[in-house]
This record gives C-alpha cells, sequence and structure tokens, in this order.
C-alpha cells in the first residue's frame, strides 16, 4: 500500500521445534512511544507490522503468536531455544520483537484487495 513505507523484514516462525525464516516486505511502526495514557502506562503492543504481501500466507508463509520478527532482513539460522536473545546480540533489542496478536485483514473483495493485509502486534 502507496501510504505505508515499507520494507523488508524477516520472520521467524517455530515449526516441529525449529526455527522457519520467512522474509516479507511490511510496513513498521515502533509506536511505543506513541501509546503512553494520562497516567504514563502504555499499550501491550510495542511494535505494529502491516505485512501486505498476503499471497501464500497460511499456506507457503506463516507468522503466529510467539514467532520473532527482525526490522530488517537478515539470514541468521536460529541455534538455541532462545531466538530472541540470539538475535538481539546482533541486531540490537530495539530491532528484535515478539509476536503477541495478528489481526487477519484479508477480506476476498476485489474492491478493497488493496486495503487486505495482516496486522501483527509485537512487544
Amino acid at each position: 500500500m502507496s501510504d505505508f513505507p515499507i520494507r523488508e523484514i524477516t520472520i521467524y516462525h517455530k515449526s516441529n521445534n525449529q526455527w522457519i525464516r520467512y522474509v516479507k516486505e511490511a510496513s513498521y511502526r515502533n509506536n511505543s512511544i506513541l501509546n503512553h495514557n494520562k497516567n504514563g502506562s502504555s499499550s501491550t503492543d510495542d511494535v505494529i507490522v502491516r505485512i501486505f504481501d498476503i499471497e501464500g500466507y497460511n499456506l507457503e508463509w506463516f507468522v503466529q503468536e510467539g514467532d520473532y520478527i527482525v526490522n530488517k532482513k537478515v539470514t541468521d539460522e536460529i541455534e538455541e531455544n532462545t531466538p530472541a536473545t540470539q538475535l538481539s546480540k546482533v541486531y540490537g533489542k530495539e530491532n528484535v520483537h515478539k509476536v503477541t496478536s495478528i489481526n487477519n485483514l484479508i477480506f476476498n473483495d476485489s474492491d478493497i484487495e488493496e486495503l487486505e493485509h495482516i496486522k501483527v502486534g509485537c512487544i
């Protein structure tokens, strides 16, 4: 979608005790600074990722709660059971996020096809 700046991200999806890597084009927004309420607390999601490249979703590529997203294209293989620690050492904690929510916004309606995407909330 042209209104959102797009970049490559890497999804690490856990399947059968191994981490599978997918590189997708997505809009990435760190909103931890924007979510403070009058009491000083913030919402549960620090990052919102919108994946507009939905072709093959849940057939060829996957994302689910508990997976990890890196805010760039990376080629690392996960060698341990602690992907956040392993990836954060290389890319920094500010670029590695755990998926906490997924909102499937695919409507199968040709009139709004351009708006379809997967919205992923992360911490």
